[in-house]
């Protein structure tokens, strides 16, 4: 394992236990205020002041995510549910939504009801806890999800409790009449998650409501895909993305990349130069050092068989989550080891910022080796990028390592028949002004 990988592996192992230790602090101070023998009254007081801002708040419907169903919390209902999107999607997208929108368009079978994502949720509920609301089976789905679309349909009023006629004994899970609306806020984001009133908060994004009064809880909360990508990001623990990521929890986090310079320099190369076949569905891709998998997804959608090589496992679920990738495609291992192991060959390849740290000496092999070996799984050309010595991180450890010389390098170390200058990336700005700006090649082997 190369010093930094292991000093980044060491970096995220502290930050995940520091995380969970305050989390089983805040799990352990909960169960002993719920095990303290109080009056109802008392305890209602104390967890409305303890737990809860005082008073109502006003989000926007548009920034709160699907949370916990039925007792169970929002993780282990998306493993539960085998979505580990789940935590990530806005409500007004989610299953309750989704139910309500198609049965305004149409009124609906009873197959259609079964065969929704509102059925599909129930079912995990029932399969994990023996029950949704007053559901233990289809029929018993079927009834909730017609008396849900019946309120909502019917009047307005009678949607935020979804409440049920006089002299019925109350569900399991079902909201008081009367009570709000209940979120808590994301770590590191404006978005909020449901602890309790997703139908009523469905039912304000059909009537096309822009927000919605609430109570917050004090404290924060994550997603099951905000845990995988602090866990996996390497940039020192701060909140930035090293590639572009389409979830709502993270859309306000810096980027370290933009990644749509060096993909529109790729497509145009290859729009414009690339062997016919290239352009055909079917032609094989591979990105080495793939980090999230976002050029995966962005070659995946024009056409490419696709392939990844990263280091970092925690990537198979978060290309997943945030690209719909098949994990089957990304392959986690060291990359050297990788690329000498296998006698495969791929049309296009890309390996972004990888590069220089062999030249810095902090990889498993030397840097020749390791263009050699991109070298031999090229079929028609590898686009390249590395750390040069403009940059402020690199003026004394790469000095000499300017355009020309890695040029010459990759050319006389791959076995390319010609290497082209692409031109400088845009990610010289902001906190990184004085970094980045690093030239793309395009290393092109012509049989």
């Amino acid at each position: 394992m190369s010093a930094v990988v292991g000093h980044r592996s060491r970096a995220r192992d502290l930050r995940t236990r520091s995380r969970r230790r305050w989390r089983r602090l805040g799990g352990e101070m909960a169960q002993r205020v719920r095990r303290t023998p109080l009056p109802p009254p008392v305890r209602g007081a104390l967890t409305r002041v303890l737990v809860w801002h005082a008073g109502l708040r006003t989000i926007p419907v548009d920034r709160v995510l699907l949370g916990g169903q039925n007792g169970l919390s929002t993780a282990a209902f998306a493993a539960a549910h085998g979505d580990l999107g789940w935590g990530s999607t806005p409500v007004a997208l989610g299953p309750h939504a989704r139910l309500l929108e198609a049965a305004a368009a149409r009124e609906l079978s009873d197959g259609e009801v079964l065969a929704s994502e509102y059925a599909a949720m129930a079912r995990t509920c029932i399969r994990e806890t023996g029950a949704y609301f007053s559901a233990t089976d289809d029929a018993g789905i079927l009834d909730v999800a017609r008396r849900f679309v019946a309120s909502v349909q019917g009047s307005p009023e009678t949607a935020p409790t979804g409440k049920k006629p006089a002299g019925t004994t109350p569900e399991p899970h079902r909201s008081r009449e009367g009570s709000p609306v209940l979120v808590a806020p994301i770590r590191g984001s404006s978005c909020f998650q449901v602890v309790d009133g997703h139908h009523r908060l469905a039912a304000a994004a059909l009537r096309g409501e822009e927000t919605a009064r609430v109570r917050v809880r004090r404290w924060q909360v994550s997603t099951p895909a905000l845990e995988l990508l602090e866990d996996m990001s390497w940039i020192g623990g701060r909140r930035e993305l090293y590639q572009p990521v389409p979830l709502p929890e993270v859309s306000e986090w810096p980027r370290a990349r933009h990644c749509t310079d060096r993909a529109r320099a790729m497509e145009l190369w290859l729009a414009r130069y690339g062997p016919e076949h290239l352009t055909r569905p079917g032609a094989r891709y591979l990105d080495v050092a793939s980090c999230y998998g976002w050029f995966l997804a962005r070659m995946q959608r024009h056409g490419f068989e696709v392939h990844g090589i990263e280091r970092d496992p925690l990537a198979l679920p978060l290309g997943a989550v945030a690209y719909g990738l098949d994990p089957a495609r990304i392959r986690t291992g060291d990359a050297v080891d990788l690329l000498r192991d296998t006698s495969e060959t791929f049309d296009v390849v890309s390996c972004f910022s990888l590069l220089h740290h062999f030249v810095l000496g902090r990889g498993s092999c030397g840097p020749e080796e390791l263009v050699r070996l991109l070298g031999k799984v090229t079929g028609h050309v590898l686009f390249l990028d590395t750390g040069q010595e403009h940059e402020e991180w690199f003026k004394d450890s790469l000095r000499g390592w300017d355009s020309a010389a890695i040029a010459a390098f990759l050319e006389r170390h791959g076995g390319f028949d010609r290497v082209v200058d692409l031109g400088p990336d845009q990610d010289d700005e902001g906190p990184y002004s004085g970094n980045y700006g690093r030239h793309l090649f395009a290393c092109v082997r012509e049989a």
